[in-house]
């Protein structure tokens, strides 16, 4: 019977040693976990935040085009009105604004359909990662997609339409241009000015979204070690109170296996008496 009594202490033992290792190397790999883990994380919003700001910048760029576009739309309008009743006279000024059409205008506008089409790689890309970002378990934040790109992108294509509009009618209808019909100008380009401040007002609105992106990114980046820090403590005392459990079966054991008993004698007397 003592030998029994002895082995199973002896189990008891080795079984309390290796889970008290256990959780003492659970303390440890908790702790390297938040700190490998908070890093990568970080990172990740970083490169995220990278990326925002590289659409920011991106949208400034196409905003700044859109600006001289409308800077060559209000001269081609000047031009317009310098046009008289004398056919002559409106030959060679009419000539000029083809000119700038084509020389202006047609630069500018190749200039912003590059840089659509870079801002909506840029975009499908930050939206892709944020949502990879709260798809991570116990990650969630508030960090809003950035929409309404489609309506830039149709609306450069209508100021692209417009602009070849009025080319076309500059070739086709010379004779009633020439002969003082202003109005044959005056519409198409009062309607160009229309959508270019459409898409400005646009810009403005994916810049304000964008702006909200950031701030959702900078304030997770500052969330997440904090986040990290308070699960380290949760999981740091659960092992703490795992290793102290097998603490003390390590000592119940331990006086098993010496012969002690293992309750303290007073508190044997206590238990025993009636």
């Amino acid at each position: 019977m003592r030998t029994l009594e002895r082995a199973l202490a002896v189990v008891i033992v080795v079984v309390s040693t290796l889970v008290l290792l256990l959780s003492l190397a659970g303390i440890v790999g908790t702790w390297i976990v938040r700190d490998k883990l908070s890093t990568a994380l970080v990172d990740l919003i970083t490169n995220v935040e990278t990326m925002a700001a590289s659409v920011k910048q991106g949208l400034d760029q196409l905003d700044a085009t859109l600006t001289q576009a409308g800077d060559q739309v209000t001269a081609l309008e000047q031009g317009v009105q310098t046009l008289g009743t004398n056919a002559e006279e409106n030959k060679p000024l009419l000539t000029g604004l083809s000119g700038a059409i084509k020389g202006a205008l047609g630069p500018l506008l190749d200039k912003a359909q590059e840089l659509m089409t870079s801002l909506s790689e840029a975009v499908a890309a930050v939206n892709s990662a944020i949502e990879a970002i709260n798809a991570i378990p116990f990650l969630s934040a508030d960090i809003p997609e950035i929409t309404a790109l489609d309506e830039l992108s149709q609306e450069l294509e209508s100021f692209s339409s417009e602009v070849q509009g009025l080319v076309t009618t500059i070739d086709e209808k010379s004779s009633e241009i020439i002969n003082g019909v202003t109005s044959t100008l005056t519409t198409p380009l009062s309607k160009m000015g229309g959508t270019l401040d459409q898409m400005e007002a646009t810009i403005s609105g994916l810049s304000q979204q964008v702006g909200d992106v950031q701030q959702g990114l900078s304030n997770l980046q500052s969330a997440v070690p904090k986040w990290l820090t308070l699960g380290a403590v949760v999981f740091t005392v659960g092992w703490l109170w795992l290793a102290l459990s097998q603490a003390a079966l390590f000592v119940l054991g331990w006086r098993g296996f010496s012969g002690l008993d293992i309750l303290p004698r007073k508190q044997k007397e206590l238990e025993a008496a009636p």
